[in-house]
């Protein structure tokens, strides 16, 4: 069994790595654009996971160009939508990575 000076310094070490790593509030979170879609019966309540299509944005980066977008429609992901209203079909919405899943708030 290793001696508590072997443990504190491992610990001690351990510390001074995980202090060096930036917080996720200095970096912001993840997040994406997603458009939602009715894969099988869309909810029909507000607090529930919608199925949504992550959307690409193109176009030039310069004021006032005009933009497109691109949904990948092969893809699916749920997003849990914490507001109080029921985003129509086909919504565009950011999505932000919370807790290992992905929240929207659409509120009327």
């Amino acid at each position: 069994m290793p001696d508590a000076r072997l443990l504190r310094d491992r610990q001690e070490a351990a510390l001074a790595a995980t202090s060096r790593l930036a917080s996720a509030a200095e970096e912001g979170s993840a997040a994406i654009l997603v458009q939602t879609k009715a894969e099988t019966s869309y909810p029909t309540t507000p607090s529930a996971f919608y199925a949504c299509s992550p959307v690409s944005i193109d176009g030039p980066e310069t004021e006032g160009a005009a933009v497109s977008f691109r949904t990948d429609s092969s893809r699916s992901l749920f997003v849990y939508n914490l507001g109080t209203a029921i985003p129509p079909v086909g919504s565009k919405l950011i999505a932000h990575s919370c807790g290992g899943r992905w929240v929207v708030r659409f509120d009327d």
